[in-house]
């Protein structure tokens, strides 16, 4: 099937796909209508001329490469063209005799399909040739990174730096270019990510070595946290380059990422719950202890972290994980209220905190099986991945030697590890199959080998089934793996919605689970957002989680019983959906709450530590203070790490806003304790240079690092919302310190005043962000001009406090500090004003009555009535009417997954009206289009010409989506919106050059007896999938335009109408 992940195969195989549209339809007017095929010379001609330029490149490549599997590979696809070429030529004669000729016309069609399929093999062995180069600069950097190991001395250090700068520089020249010729955005940005964390790594590589270096040589102390440094900047490289290297050979949608991730969560969360067990034990032991406390927040982190593996979990194991955590959870909440009222020494309570105490150990167990057979599944998949290249270049060389086949054994044992694993007889039994076959084709080929026999033609033939059937079960395993996990809900808070209405709009629909996955994910977040909550906030949200279940469940059950479409499911329904408002609303009012408190200061302890790093030699408690600063870092660092993730899943952020959140999250949580290592060498070492910027190194990179999370999180939470938090968080600030002055707590009041400052500039960094953000000169002015007055009152407020500390009972000094509170308040104020959505402009007020004089002038005659009748008074205009989204027939096949696809678009865009909106006009038209090809790839032989026409035309209406997409985001003048929406719209062009590709390929198919059913439906699945995502993008763009049309230029002279058809209130 062909494949177009690179834009030199795609402008190859499109002008290729037009020419065989053109011989389809042909085909198909003799074939149904019966009419002559006229003379076909001149363009077979053409075709054959441009094939064999193609196939004679090829051939002379192939002579000049010492690429095994380029040798093995290319010669199959030559074969394959030049045999559709000749019957193409054989289908032109025979036709110029007889243009009513069926043979001829069989062999028209079957030439035009082996043309496009085996130019498509051609191409992508070429490409896959030209990865492999990429891949083995990758590769050597790899191995020269590890000699970073044996660098002992800085004449090393300097022959190092020397050696891998060069490798460097050419890897991003490749990975660049590389970036630049990819069709799939996703795969684009993974690879710059990437190879960007790499270049911000080298210098942070160096400054390790050359510590541990320094310190070795000088015999100081800190070699072993040198080393760790040294080890986890490399480790990290490794990881980053090994996954380039993985994005390299991807050629679709890249479906693998979730399996690190989910991976490295569970991980973490197994790490945190063992960092907490004894602080959570100690809290249920003791029958004193506080609730609410360190010890109490400590069992509800490993409850919040227990639930975050079930929900990685799918079947049994997701039930008695999230299960036995919330029935731990609901015993928790009795300890600490039996506590609350003095009984936490009864026998009720000491048993009840026994059983907590018994159950963490038993949840502690079931989350380490769930993280042990996820790692080996992907573990197993990895393993495959990597050792089925050795396998093909073994299978690639006549003459490779018995290692080669190792390689095909150890593949094999990983598989039969995976089919072990699966929970699905029949998938495990056809990986046992696949392995079954390919052991036995392996034995073959070898005892080939063995008798000189490698270079046979049936040792090739043996070696190319060999390399397919190992592809094959790669899928297989791969399946498998997919399989075993739960159905993903979106990622971003607004998917996740999106999915769940779907759902409860239609709960009798097959989504594979993907709808209740979406509520799962929404009251999963709403539990861990109340854990961070005081208790009578905790037990409101804990209550609407609880509602939010339970209606899920009735919903669920009823359409479990075939009453989906009852009065009493409609009502379930109805009030699911007003839980989910609620909930969803309170839980982003409690999360820009939290955000507003944890991101008012980010730097402030690692600035202290610092401090506590550089302090004399001779002071006092030097040790002592440097740990307690490093370890409030270390909890600072976490706190802005679990926020932000928080603000990332119930913020307003977009899916990439949404993945940049949590790559700084994991960023910064790696890169935290190496700051910490890295100041504790400096504090052991005072006054080395090397240490000092070692450590400011490391200091910046977290520091940039966090700077960038607090950007994105910014983008997640709506600006107004935001700047009200903080607006009310600086008045109970204010009220703290008045309550200090009057008890005489000048430690309180300074906090306090502390506080406030803080909050005050966190505002001034988002209105200075938003101003940068922004291309509307009066909004700038505006906002300018209030962060000036605010950031004029901070300082004054300051020095008051200070005052007011110094001799706190003083009344004058009091007054003016409270006035100063105020005044900054005021300016808070009149920023978040600024913020507000703009009034429209009322004409001014009539005058007075008494100001309104009488014309005395007689008034004209009044004019005659008409004469004869009366004309009717003239009738309304008529209501706009969407064409409907057509009704599938009974008994009528189509392609559900395109039907479902082109469904959604049709109900985004019907929420507009499409007068004086031609991109909601446009859209409405391909999801019709887009409904129709739905049939017709299941159709028989007198489809193709339709089939084809339907993919030009649905790519007609893609090409003006996408030409007023870009007018809209030429004049938007908010550029984040602007970025979103070309990144969108970016992806159309693309998109339906390949639908227009894959509809010619299937056309060729239809109606075919010579054809097999497993390549058809490899056909069928290719242009679904490519339609889901040419709906998805339109959408997408459909969504993000709007957004944009908010903030576009007055003086644009461009217009679109955005007239909400159904009000976002029914």
């Amino acid at each position: 099937m062909p494949v177009f992940h690179t834009k030199t195969i795609e402008s190859i195989l499109e002008p290729v796909a037009q020419q065989i549209s053109h011989l389809v339809i042909m085909h198909e007017e003799g074939e149904v209508d019966g009419k002559a095929i006229p003379d076909l010379t001149a363009p077979v001609a053409a075709v054959q001329a441009a094939v064999s330029n193609l196939v004679r490149v090829g051939k002379e490549t192939v002579q000049t490469t010492e690429d095994q599997i380029m040798k093995r590979d290319m010669p199959p696809a030559f074969i394959k063209v030049e045999n559709a070429c000749t019957k193409l030529v054989q289908a032109a004669s025979m036709l110029k005799g007889d243009p009513y000729s069926v043979p001829a016309r069989d062999y028209l069609i079957d030439g035009s399909r082996g043309i496009l399929s085996g130019t498509s093999d051609l191409l992508l062995t070429f490409d896959e040739a030209e990865v492999r180069k990429i891949i083995r600069v990758c590769k050597g950097i790899l191995e020269y990174l590890t000699v970073a190991e044996v660098v002992e001395s800085m004449e090393d250090l300097i022959t190092y730096t020397k050696n891998l700068g060069p490798g460097m520089t050419k890897m991003a020249k490749m990975i660049d270019e590389r970036q630049q010729e990819l069709t799939h955005q996703e795969h684009r940005v993974m690879l710059v990510n990437s190879m960007n964390t790499v270049k911000e790594l080298l210098p942070v590589l160096i400054s390790g070595i050359k510590i541990f270096v320094t310190t070795k040589t000088s015999r100081s102390q800190g070699v072993e946290e040198a080393l760790k440094n040294r080890n986890f900047t490399f480790e990290k490289m490794s990881a980053e380059i090994n996954e380039i290297i993985r994005v390299l050979q991807l050629t679709s949608w890249d479906e693998d990422a979730w399996a690190n991730k989910d991976t490295e969560a569970m991980k973490r969360a197994l790490g945190l719950i063992d960092s907490k067990m004894t602080q959570a034990k100690n809290w249920l032991r003791d029958p004193n202890a506080q609730p609410g406390d360190a010890g109490e927040q400590a069992v509800r982190q490993i409850l919040d972290e227990a639930g975050k593996v079930g929900e990685l979990c799918a079947g049994k194991e997701r039930r008695d994980i999230l299960g036995t955590a919330k029935t731990l959870g609901q015993m928790t909440d009795q300890v600490s209220e039996m506590r609350t009222r003095g009984q936490g020494a009864s026998p009720a309570a000491m048993q009840k905190a026994q059983q907590v105490s018994q159950g963490l150990d038993v949840l502690t167990g079931k989350v380490g099986n769930a993280a042990r057979k996820l790692e080996a599944m992907t573990n197993s998949k990895q393993v495959i991945a990597k050792r089925i290249d050795a396998a093909q270049n073994w299978l690639a060389d006549p003459n490779g030697g018995p290692e080669g086949e190792e390689n095909v054994r150890a593949l094999l044992a990983e598989a039969k590890k995976i089919s072990d694993m699966c929970e699905d007889p029949k998938e495990r039994d056809d990986i046992l199959r696949s392995i079954g076959e390919i052991a036995g084709l392996t034995a073959k080929l070898s005892e080939l080998r063995k008798q000189g026999k490698g270079d046979t033609p049936e040792a090739r033939a043996l070696a190319k089934q060999i390399a397919t059937a190992l592809q094959n079960l790669q899928s297989k395993t791969n399946k498998a793996v997919a399989n075993s996990r739960p159905a993903k809900a979106a990622i971003h808070l607004e998917g996740k919605i999106e999915q769940a209405q779907r759902w409860i709009d239609n709960p009798t629909m097959d989504d594979s689970g993907v709808g209740q996955a979406a509520i799962r994910g929404l009251v999963a977040e709403g539990r861990r957002l109340a854990n961070a909550l005081p208790g009578p906030y905790r037990q409101e949200m804990m209550g609407k989680c609880e509602r939010v279940e339970q209606l899920m469940a009735q919903l669920a059950d009823l359409a479990a019983r075939g009453e989906g479409d009852s009065p009493q499911a409609r009502a379930v329904a109805q009030q699911l959906q007003e839980a989910l408002k609620d909930l969803k609303g309170k839980m982003q009012e409690a999360m820009t709450q939290e955000v507003s408190d944890i991101f008012s200061d980010t730097t402030t302890p690692i600035k202290l530590l610092a401090v506590a790093a550089t302090a004399p030699i001779d002071a006092p408690k030097r040790d002592e203070v440097f740990d307690e600063r490093a370890a409030n870092f270390e909890n600072h660092a976490n706190k802005l790490g679990a926020t932000a993730e928080k603000a990332a899943a119930v913020g307003t952020a977009n899916k990439s806003t949404v993945e940049g959140i949590q790559a700084a999250v994991k960023s910064t949580r790696d890169i935290t304790p190496q700051v910490v290592s890295a100041a504790r060498i400096l504090l052991r070492n005072p006054g080395n240079q090397a240490a000092y910027e070692h450590f400011e190194t490391m200091k910046n990179q977290w520091i940039d690092n966090v700077e960038k999370m607090t950007g994105l999180v910014d983008e997640a939470i709506d600006t107004k919302s935001l700047l009200d938090a903080s607006e009310e968080a600086i008045k109970q600030d204010l009220d703290k310190c008045r309550l200090a002055m009057a008890n005489h707590q000048p430690q309180m009041l300074v906090a306090g005043a502390t506080s406030i400052a803080r909050r005050a500039n966190r505002i001034l960094l988002v209105a200075k962000r938003e101003v940068e953000n922004s291309e509307d000169p009066k909004f700038r002015e505006l906002v300018k001009a209030a962060s000036d007055e605010l950031s004029q009152t901070i300082s004054p407020m300051v020095m008051g406090a200070k005052a007011v500390a110094g001799n706190i009972q003083d009344p004058s000094l009091q007054k003016g500090f409270m006035e100063s509170g105020f005044r900054i308040l005021d300016a808070v104020a009149k920023v978040r004003e600024t913020f507000q959505p703009q009034e429209p402009d009322f004409p001014p007020p009539p005058p007075e009555l008494e100001q309104l004089t009488l014309n005395e002038e007689p008034a004209p005659p009044k004019p005659p009535l008409p004469e004869g009748e009366v004309p009717p008074p003239r009738p309304p205009p008529p209501e706009e009417k969407d064409e409907d989204f057509p009704e599938q027939k009974a008994g009528e096949v189509v392609s559900e997954p395109m039907m479902v696809a082109a469904r959604q678009l049709h109900e985004e865009a019907r929420k507009w009206s499409s007068k004086g909106n031609d991109i909601i006009g446009a859209a409405k038209r391909m999801a019709l289009l887009m409904a129709e090809m739905s049939r017709l790839v299941r159709g028989g032989s007198g489809n193709k010409r339709a089939l084809i026409q339907c993919a030009k035309d649905i790519a007609k209406a893609s090409d003006e989506v996408t030409r007023l997409a870009k007018e809209v985001a030429k004049q938007c003048t908010d550029k984040r919106i602007r970025t979103n929406l070309l990144q969108v719209c970016e992806r159309i062009p693309t998109i339906s050059t390949q639908l227009k590709i894959l509809s010619t390929v299937k056309a060729t198919m239809l109606g075919r007896t010579n054809i097999s059913e497993e390549e058809s439906e490899q056909a069928t699945e290719m242009l679904v999938h490519n339609a889901q995502n040419l709906m998805q993008s339109v959408k997408e763009t459909v969504r993000e335009a709007e957004a944009a049309s908010i903030k576009i230029r007055t003086d644009a002279g461009f217009t679109l109408h955005w007239i909400r058809k159904t009000p976002w209130y029914q």
